[in-house]
């Protein structure tokens, strides 16, 4: 069965450019697309698409508090991907604390997006290569008052996560190791707690900064 998304983008035109790919693309099954927050949020609530596809700016309010509404407990939607003109810090780092599991720029030639969705599906944060390389430089190797969580991951969940941080989804990593891709999952969970994330794009960005990767 095809996953179910929504697209929430307020831009008439760009919306359907993107129901466009989604629906020639043929990976998932679209079923809502609209242009303010209002609408989103009664779709989540009353549908809960497995995916969330959004803007960040929308004219009656903020496409990081819909992905938030994805802590509710009447919202089963699992993930959410960003597609938007901003690449500042403010809105990549929000949205991704906010639980975003992909960061993606309108004016990025490089990035397909049902592919881009479909590689966030199977485990791994697909990010536009200009917010990819803004985070790296952005944050640099923290020095030696981080070896604590550093030195809290296991041999296995550092190379697991080094691996996470290149891209790999669980399945290659898995296979990578000679391992079970539950037994991957069980270790990046770990990760999750250890560094106080709930997605691998949050798990990239703290041993980042931490300097554990």
């Amino acid at each position: 069965m095809k996953a179910t998304l929504l697209i929430v983008e307020d831009c008439e035109a760009a919306r359907e450019r993107l129901e466009t790919a989604i629906i020639e693309g043929g990976e998932f099954r679209l079923v809502g697309s609209v242009g303010t927050f209002k609408a989103a949020a009664a779709m989540l609530e009353n549908s809960s698409p497995d995916i969330l596809l959004t803007d960040l700016d929308l004219p009656d309010g903020n496409g990081i508090d819909l992905i938030k509404m994805l802590r509710h407990s009447k919202v089963s939607t699992q993930l959410a991907i960003v597609i938007t003109i901003f690449g500042d810090e403010a809105h990549v780092i929000n949205a991704l604390r906010a639980g975003a599991s992909g960061y993606l720029l309108k004016d990025d030639e490089f990035f397909e997006i049902n592919s881009a969705i479909k590689q966030m599906q199977e485990g791994g944060a697909p990010i536009s290569p200009g917010v990819a390389r803004y985070l790296l430089q952005e944050f640099k190797p923290a020095p030696a008052n981080e070896e604590e969580t550093h030195n809290s991951l296991s041999e296995r969940e550092h190379e697991i996560l080094l691996l996470v941080s290149k891209g790999y989804t669980s399945k290659e990593i898995g296979n990578m190791l000679n391992v079970s891709f539950h037994t991957v999952n069980a270790h990046v969970k770990n990760i999750y707690k250890k560094l106080a994330v709930t997605n691998r794009t949050g798990a990239i960005y703290e041993a980042t900064k931490k300097g554990i990767i």
